[in-house]
C-alpha cells in the first residue's frame, strides 16, 4: 500500500469537516447534549426507570394541587369580571337617577311657586265673593225662627239703631253655619249673612264698630266680615293682643286679609302676624301697655 493510498483511507473514517463559524455555533449545544447522552448511557436502565416514574408521579401531584386553584381563580376572574360590569352599570344609573333627581327639583320647586301663587289668588277670588257677606257670634240658636232672611231683615237695623228705608235692609239669604246643632249649654253656632249689596254690610258693620258690644237675650252680639277659612286663623292668632287692647282701652282694627293696625297718640303701627307683635307681658300700666306695643318694628304712617 503506498502512502497515498493509506491517507485516502483514513480521510474516509473521519467525520466530516465543519466550517469554524457552524463549529463555535454548534460547540455549547453539542457539548451539553453529548453530557446527557453520556448521563443517560451510564445509567442503570432500572434507575432510570424509577427516576421516570417518580418523575410522573411528582408532575401528578402538582396537577392534582394546582388544578382547583386553577378553577377557583378562574371562577374569582369572572366575578370580578361581572362586578365590574355591574358597577359600571350602577355608576350610570346613579347618574342618570342623579341628573333626573335635580330635574325633578327643579321642576317641584317651580310648581311649589306656581302652586302657592295659585292658592293664594284662589283665596283671594274666594274673600271677594264673599265681601257682601257678614258673620254674625252670640246669637242663640232658634231665635231667628223658621225665616232666617226676613228675621234679619229687620233686626240687624232694630239692633244696631241705624237708619234703613221702611226698616229693612236687603239681604239676598241667611243661614247658620252647617256644623252640628249644639246643645243648650253650648255656644251657639254663628250666623252668615249675604247682603244685597256692599254698601249696606259695610254700613252694618260700621253700626256694629260705633255700637261696640250689643246684646240680645242677655247674649253679647258681634259682627264680622265673613272670610276665607285660610284667613280666619291668621286674624285669630292676635286675639290675645287683641284681648289686652280692649283691656287698655287702645283703638285698633284688622285689616285685610290679616293685619292688625294700632292708633295710639296720632301715630299708627301695623303688625302682620302675631309673632311679630311685641310681648306685652304682666305689666299693669295702661300707658306701659300700649307703649310697648305702639315702640314696636313695623312702624307705618296711617296713609289712609
Amino acid at each position: 500500500m503506498s502512502i497515498d493510498e493509506y491517507f485516502l483511507k483514513c480521510q474516509d473514517k473521519m467525520p466530516p469537516k465543519e466550517s469554524r463559524k457552524s463549529a463555535k455555533t454548534n460547540k455549547p449545544e453539542a457539548t451539553e447534549q453529548q453530557a446527557l447522552n453520556d448521563a443517560e448511557s451510564a445509567l442503570d436502565p432500572a434507575f432510570r426507570q424509577t427516576i421516570q416514574v417518580i418523575t410522573a408521579n411528582i408532575t401528578k401531584v402538582i396537577d392534582e394541587r394546582l388544578c382547583p386553584l386553577s378553577r377557583l381563580l378562574e371562577t374569582h376572574s369572572q366575578q370580578l369580571k361581572e362586578i365590574e360590569e355591574r358597577t359600571t352599570e350602577m355608576e350610570d344609573r346613579i347618574s342618570a337617577t342623579e341628573y333626573t333627581t335635580d330635574v325633578a327639583k327643579k321642576r317641584i320647586k317651580a310648581l311649589e311657586s306656581q302652586i302657592q301663587a295659585m292658592t293664594e289668588h284662589v283665596d283671594d277670588l274666594e274673600n271677594r265673593g264673599r265681601r257682601k257677606n257678614i258673620r254674625i257670634i252670640g246669637l242663640p240658636e232658634e231665635a231667628e225662627g223658621s225665616n232666617p232672611t226676613r228675621f234679619f231683615e229687620t233686626w240687624i237695623p232694630s239692633l244696631l239703631g241705624m237708619e234703613a228705608k221702611n226698616g229693612r235692609v236687603k239681604i239676598e239669604r241667611a243661614h247658620r253655619t252647617l256644623a252640628p246643632k249644639p246643645g243648650p249649654n253650648q255656644r251657639p253656632r254663628p250666623v252668615l249673612i249675604r247682603f244685597h249689596n256692599f254698601v249696606d254690610k259695610q254700613r252694618v258693620l260700621d253700626a256694629a264698630r260705633r255700637n261696640g258690644s250689643v246684646k240680645f237675650q242677655e247674649s253679647n252680639i258681634m259682627f264680622f266680615q265673613d272670610l276665607s277659612a285660610a284667613v280666619m286663623p291668621k286674624r285669630k292668632g292676635f286675639y290675645e293682643v287683641k284681648k289686652h287692647l280692649r283691656y287698655t282701652s287702645a283703638k285698633y282694627m284688622m285689616l285685610y286679609p290679616a293685619t292688625l293696625k294700632i292708633l295710639h297718640h296720632g301715630e299708627a303701627r301695623s303688625f302682620d302676624s302675631p309673632e311679630r307683635t311685641p310681648k306685652l307681658g304682666t305689666a299693669n300700666s295702661t300707658g306701659k301697655k300700649i307703649k310697648r306695643i305702639t315702640n314696636g318694628i313695623h312702624k307705618e304712617t296711617d296713609s289712609s
